[in-house]
């Protein structure tokens, strides 16, 4: 038997390594079969159908109590407007309050969100009493002491309270989605984010865009989120 060369060596570590990268694949594929097997088993059960709910309904739907909705802004110049103005715009309901959490140093962030509000009632811009940068939890500790001065002084107290991030749109039915699983009992309601492919950009930018979708959706969507988005679907 004659001796092997360096390049026999190298095909056979190759092969070798082309094998273990292949069970690993393996490995990390069985959580996406796991999902796909318990959706079948609760479709063949009759436990799986998706619920159906109208957007122009749920976009109109009446509140069952007073909602809350906190965003924490810390250089958000550049989005904080268009989501201020998204929001009041495709949420109509009068029992709907915004908080708007800015910093004092932060003079741009909080001109935006001036701009945005079009004396709106609804929006409450808080200033936090310290110069930012903080923690997001900080910022939202400072919004909830100010949600709750508010629930004392009018005598009300909100049904639900809703975390959004400064750089997200909201769906036109989503509040009155939240809503409609509160006043059935849920403790806690969480809606998947959509990550959006921006198809007006350049090419590369598309492509860029394409790729955080990719790790979003790898990242974010764990077993339980894809479980609560068959609970409930638009039209």
């Amino acid at each position: 038997m004659g001796e092997i060369d360096t390049w026999q060596w190298l095909a056979l570590l190759q092969h070798e390594l082309l094998l273990f990268a292949g069970v690993f694949f393996l490995i990390g594929a069985l959580d996406d079969l796991a999902v796909d097997a318990l959706w079948l088993t609760m479709r063949a059960g009759g436990a799986g159908r998706t619920a159906r709910r109208n957007r122009g309904q749920l976009q109109n739907r009446p509140l069952s109590g007073p909602v809350a909705v906190l965003i924490p802004a810390w250089r958000e110049a550049a989005v904080i407007g268009q989501t201020i103005r998204h929001l009041l715009d495709i949420w109509p309901q009068p029992q709907l309050r915004l908080y708007v959490g800015c910093y004092r140093n932060d003079p741009a962030t909080l001109g935006a969100a001036i701009a945005a509000a079009r004396r709106d009632p609804r929006l409450r811009l808080v200033i936090l009493d310290r110069d930012g940068p903080t923690t997001k939890a900080d910022c939202l500790n400072r919004l909830y002491a100010a949600l709750a001065l508010d629930e004392e002084r009018g005598g009300r107290r909100y049904a639900a309270i809703v975390f959004h991030d400064a750089e997200d749109i909201v769906d036109a039915g989503a509040l009155g989605l939240l809503d409609e699983c509160i006043a059935e009992g849920a403790d806690f309601v969480q809606l998947p984010v959509e990550p959006l492919v921006p198809h007006h950009r350049p090419f590369l930018a598309r492509h860029v865009g394409a790729h955080y979708c990719e790790e979003f959706a790898e990242t974010n969507w764990s077993l339980p989120q894809r479980l609560r988005l068959s609970a409930a679907a638009f039209h």
